[in-house]
Order: C-alpha cells, then structure tokens, then sequence
C-alpha cells in the first residue's frame, strides 16, 4: 500500500501542474479569456480519466489525463474554427462534437484490432513523436522561461517587451535549475513535484516581501465551463445553427472529422505504448480490448463536458514504476489525492502564476527527447561515425528530422500524419519479414552431451524427423495466421518438433491462439518442446500469456535451447541416467576404449581400472587441478561446468559409458573444466601412475589405447561443432 500510495501522490502532484498547463495550451487561441477554460479542460479531463480508469480499467498503473500532443491538437482545432465563426457558442460546440467523435472513434479502432497494432509501433516512430512533441511543447512555453505570460507565442513575446518580468525571469530560473538538478544530475521521480514546491515557495516570498503589486501574471479568473455563462436561449440557437454550419463552411466538417480521427490516433498511440511498457516492466498482460472501451468512454464524457481528452501516458506509468506501483491501486490514490488537490486550491487557482506551471511542463517536455536520441543524431552528423551505425539507429534519425521539420512548416496534425506513415511503412515491413525466421528441418545440433555410440546412431535416425522451428520479432495477429498456415503445411510429416522463441520479441493473444491450435491440430503426434528464455533482453512482451499457453498444451517447458535437446534425446532414446549399472568390463567396452583389442588384452586392460563412488552434487574435479586419471563413467550422470564472468556455463553432459578427463591425461595440464555429480555416480578410475605402467609394461596395448583414446577426441570434436549450432 505503501508504494501504491507514493505512487498516486507522485503522478497526482505532477498531473496536477500538467493538467492546468495543457488546459491553457489548448485553449491559448481564445487569449486571457482562454486561461481559465483551459484550466477547467485539463482538470475536469485527469479528474474523469483517473475515475473511470479506476473504475473499470485493469491494466496496472495507468493514469488519465490530457497530454500536451492533444492539447496542441485541441489549440490547431479552435484556430481553424475561428476562420468559420467567431461565435464563442459554436466554437465550443464544434469542440466538443471533435472531442466526443474522439471517444467514438476509439471504440472503432478497438473494433477493428488498431489497439494491437499500436502496441508494435517501432521505437523509431516512437522516438520521432516524443522528441517532436518534446521540442515544439517547450518552444510554445519558451516565452513563460523568460519571463512572459504562458500563453504568450515567441513572435509576440518579442514585440511585446513590456511583457517581460524580472520576477517572473527569476522564479522561473530557480524553478528550472531545480526540475534539472533532480531530472539530470541525480535523477528522482519526485523532482517535478520538489521543482513545483521550490518555484511556489519563491513566488510566495516574493508576494510577502514584494511592495504593492508583483509583476507576474496569473490566471486572474476562478475556472469555469466554456459554457456556463452562455444564456440558455443563445445556447439553444448556437445548437440548431450546427448542422448548418457544418455543412454550409467548407472543409468545416472535414476538419472536425480529421481533427477526432487525429486524437483518437493520439489517445490509443499513447495509452497502448504507456500500457505494453508497464506490461513488459511487471510481467503482466494487460487486456486490449477493455482498456480501450474504457478510454472510448472517457472521451466521450470529456467531449460532452468541453474537457480535453484523456489518454494514459507512459510518462505517468514510468514515474508509477519508478516508485514501486504494481497494481491498479495507485490509479485509485491517484484520484483521490489529485481530487483533493483540486478541492484545496480551487478558491487560489485565479491567483496561480503562470510562468511556474509552463515552466515545469517544458522542462518535462524537454525530457521527452531520450540522451540516446542526441547521441545517435549528433553520430548522424559525422559521415564516418554514419556509415558504423545500424540501419534501426538511422532510420530513427531521418524519423526524428522529417517528423520535427514536416511539424514546423505546418503542424502537428501534419507531422502526426506524417508519424503515421512512418509506422504504416515500418509495420508493412515488419509484417512481411518477422515472425518465423527459419524451419530447420534434420538440424545438425545435438545437445552438449556424451553417449554410448549406439545411442548417437539412433539419434541420427530420429533428427531426420526433426523439425526445429526459429521464431523470430514480434508474433501478432499481422502474421501470425499465415505463420501458422505454413507450419502446419511444413510440419506435417515431422514427429519431433522444437519451437524455439529465444529471439522473440513479443507475441499477442491472437498469436498465442494460433499456436495453440497448431499444437492441438498438427504436432499432437510428436514429441515437442519450447524454449522461452527466463530472462530475455529487451524483455519479451507477452512471455507469461504464451507460457500459460504452452503449458495448458503439456508442452514442456526449458529456458535453454540445449536443455530441450537434451529433454528430446531422452524422449527419443527412452534412456535414463538411472539406469541399471553395467558390469565393469561391459562399460570399458561400451567406451570404445576397448575397441581393438583381442580378448586377453581386454581382461589385462580391465585390471588397471578401480572403483569410485560420487555422490549427487559434489565435484569429481575442479577446474585448474592438477590431473589425477582418467575416468569412465558406469552409472549416473555428470555435467562440466567452466566458470564464465559471473557464471558457470555448462559445457558437457555425460553419460554412462563417457570417459571423462582424458584431455588432462595426454597432455598433463591442469584441469579445464570442473566436472560434477547430476546425479549419485559410479564411476572406474585408471590413476596417471596406473595410465604410466601400462605404456611402460605393454606397449602393443598402450599403442591401442592411445588409438581410441585420439579417436576418441575427434568425435568430441566433431560433436562439439555440432552443438555450436545450439548457441549461435
């Protein structure tokens, strides 16, 4: 609870300022008047975005609230209304239809699986759209940095130099130092909020000490509906003109109906990056569908109630995780606590200063523009870093450049659009080539383990049935029929199958079905297996729906593509470590070490041999010891291990028949690996000494030895490039 609550105090503090500042932005075109719609707008927007989000949202730690994208969307939209009509009425009207079709459109898109979509836009669009909005939201708040009132553009800020104020300079300076110091030097997900306190706390001294009036400008007017003043007779007529006016103005009604379409656009690109980055945080899955009703809900309300339309950002999500939020309880303090914001100050909101609130959202908007995007544009600048950067990292650059440059000769509705294409082409792309990478039918790879000759023949026999299936980026409802369309095709005659998602990025429900009736209708016969890495970098969206699907099939399970070789090779054998134990003569020949030799030397040979006993978890040898012998296992199983960084990596299996620790016997160098018990272990043992006598005593039969001993080490040789291809 503890977390939770941090959680909704943080986003309700920050959505707060947010909120009042984005209200102003949107309806800055109406002037002073503007001010105090605005901030009604943005409040009554968090305020109904955070209720019905807690209410009937479930995806973890969402947040309502508007964004400065429609915001600037809302302020284009009145801008182009007032070229049809100066009726204050009208345009409040033609605003809310805009709004409200928002809402409508939504719904729509969650109909027809845009929702899906959006959660597969690329990080080069995403990063295009956050460093535009970035630039162009603190370029419209410039002037309230310097010392200008919010709505103030540049343009008029400078002709209008008897707008400036020293003060409003001064505690916009503070303010701003602070925002950087907890945003840049010692990151915090509290600084907006210490930011907001320090520049409040300034503006408050200085009204205390200040003689007479301070020159800074407030809103100057208690917030109030862009309707309520309106006489009910003007009201009525404003709504019969409507339809006229709609129709009768040209390109009126299309601009509504691209403006809603633009928010819709808007509202679903944000809440469904801010919802699969949360899912890929907390290991959740969040459900599509209900979340995007909801939001068709919620826009509509706002569109009735003339307040700006809500999405769920992932900047408010990311600052919920940064405190510790796993749960939809935060989106409940969220809007208690913002609630009781808005209560308290509500008698003070004329009298707020307007150049503390914009400048705390442009120092936020300035942070929408990730460090990374400046390293890859400043690389872009320098021809001989370019042509070493990966095609990804520029086609994010010429993202960012055309989105920033399309949105300053015109827009942002036409850099939005722009944006748009962008992600058309990119999902067109990613739709045609990802998904399933390779089959690879009779596959060369065999697990990193030693067995018996007999049982490598018989698994020679059984991979030309096998089919090993490489999935590959993002699995969705694009791609994923005519994926499953051709491995039912292709994997028609396999009896063994191994589905490999090691390089999956993420995977939806609609992918997850589309396996699951592969499984049931085309690999019911064989033996198959899945390998979902347990930890996967990026992390893999949707990794806990599709291993719910795999499991409810009986489909076993291994974080290791070697693991389900070696899981499949014990199928395919029927063979168990736990095997009776064989006599020692009878595991000497199973060894091929024998191989060669006439019936005498074999008896001779069996006499240097003792036996040892190892019990489950302990260390035959360790790795850097000096050699003792050599080895053949009798019963159980062994794995080597050689330590790597941070970790062991496990090199080999061994079963019963293996030798083990030949290479240290030959050369006499230390141990290179350290080789312990799986499983409790018999084991025959030659000492150096004992290995010694008998080159020393019977050549002939030290001659055969070191014969199948060289023999021996070629097969691991070949065996070993076999199993590179597991790791490749």
């Amino acid at each position: 609870m503890n977390t939770e609550f941090k959680a909704g105090a943080l986003v309700a503090f920050g959505g707060y300022a947010q909120s009042i500042v984005y209200g102003m932005l949107a309806f800055a075109p109406l002037g002073q008047a503007g001010l105090t719609y605005g901030i009604y707008a943005g409040l009554a927007s968090a305020l109904l975005g955070g209720l019905l989000g807690a209410l009937f949202g479930k995806a973890p730690v969402q947040f309502g609230g508007p964004r400065s994208s429609t915001a600037l969307i809302v302020a284009g939209s009145l801008l182009g209304f007032l070229q049809s009509t100066n009726n204050h009425n009208e345009l409040m009207l033609l605003l809310a239809l805009e709004i409200s079709l928002a809402g409508a459109f939504i719904a729509l898109a969650q109909q027809q699986g845009v929702g899906k979509l959006m959660q597969f836009l690329p990080a080069p669009v995403l990063i295009g759209m956050n460093t535009t909005l970035g630039v162009f939201s603190a370029w419209k708040l410039m002037p309230a940095m310097v010392g200008f009132a919010a709505y103030t553009t540049v343009l008029q800020a400078a002709n209008s130099p008897t707008l400036f104020s020293p003060v409003a300079l001064g505690v916009s300076a503070i303010t701003t130092a602070v925002l950087l110091y907890f945003r840049a030097i010692r990151p915090n997900p509290l600084g907006l909020v210490y930011g907001l306190a320090c520049g409040f706390a300034v503006h408050s001294l200085f009204l205390w000490a200040w003689p007479g009036t301070l020159p800074v400008q407030t809103v100057a007017a208690l917030p109030q509906h862009p309707l309520w003043a309106a006489q009910a007779s003007s009201l009525y007529s404003s709504i019969q003109q409507l339809p006229a006016l709609l129709l009768g103005t040209p390109g009126l009604l299309l601009q509504v109906l691209v403006g809603a379409a633009v928010l819709a656009l808007l509202v679903v690109l944000e809440s469904m990056q801010s919802m699969l980055q949360v899912d890929q945080a907390l290991g959740t899955r969040h459900n599509t569908r209900r979340e995007l009703n909801t939001l068709a809900v919620v826009n509509v309300l706002c569109g009735l109630a003339l307040a700006l339309p809500s999405s769920n950002y992932f900047s408010r999500s990311n600052a919920g995780l940064g405190v510790g939020a796993k749960s939809r309880q935060s989106e409940g303090w969220y809007m208690v606590l913002l609630a009781a914001l808005v209560l308290l100050t509500w008698p003070i909101l004329a009298q707020l200063p307007l150049h503390i609130l914009a400048t705390a959202v442009a120092i936020s908007s300035l942070f929408l523009i990730q460090g990374n995007t400046l390293r890859l544009i400043a690389q872009f600048a320098r021809p001989a870093q370019r042509k070493r950067m990966a095609p990804t990292e520029r086609f994010t650059v010429w993202v960012v450049f055309t989105m920033i440059l399309v949105t300053g000769l015109s827009n942002l509705l036409i850099g939005t659009l722009v944006g748009v294409l962008f992600v058309a082409a990119y999902f067109l792309q990613q739709q045609s080539s990802s998904g399933l990478r390779n089959i690879e039918f009779n596959p060369a790879a065999r697990s990193r383990s030693m067995r018996p000759r007999a049982h490598r023949q018989q698994l020679d026999t059984a991979f030309e049935h096998l089919a090993w299936v490489h999935f590959d980026g993002n699995l969705f409802f694009g791609n994923a029929p005519a994926i499953a369309i051709r491995l039912q095709d292709e994997l028609e005659n396999a009896q063994t199958t191994v589905l490999d998602f090691t390089h999956l990025r993420y995977i939806d429900d609609t992918a997850c079905d589309c396996i699951e009736r592969l499984i049931k209708q085309s690999l019911h016969c064989t033996h198959t297996v899945a390998v979902l890495p347990v930890i996967s970098q990026p992390p893999m969206g949707g990794e806990n729906l599709l291993h719910r699907t795999l499991k409810a099939r009986g489909i076993a399970i291994h974080s290791h593509v070697d693991d389900a070789f070696w899981h499949l090779e014990n199928l395919l054998l029927e063979h168990s470590s736990t095997a009776t134990p064989t006599e020692a003569l009878e595991t000497l020949i199973d060894s091929h070490l024998c191989d060669h030799m006439a019936t005498a030397q074999t008896h001779t040979f069996a006499n240097y041999w003792q036996s040892a006993e190892l019990p489950a978890g302990q260390a035959l040898f360790s790795e850097g010891a000096a050699p003792c012998g050599l080895y053949v296992l009798q019963q159980g199983q062994l794995s080597a291990w050689h330590h790597t960084g941070h970790s062991n990596e496990r090199l080999m299996r061994f079963c019963p028949g293996s030798m083990v620790g030949e290479m240290a016997l030959i050369d006499r160098k230390p141990r290179s690996a350290t080789v312990r018990a799986d499983t409790p272990c018999r084991l025959l043992f030659m000492p150096t000494a004992q290995f010694d006598q008998l080159l020393r005593h019977d050549s002939e039969l030290g001659h055969i030895l070191h014969n199948n001993l060289a023999r021996e080490l070629a097969l691991r040789v070949r065996l070993a490039n076999q199993s590179l291809a597991l790791i490749q």
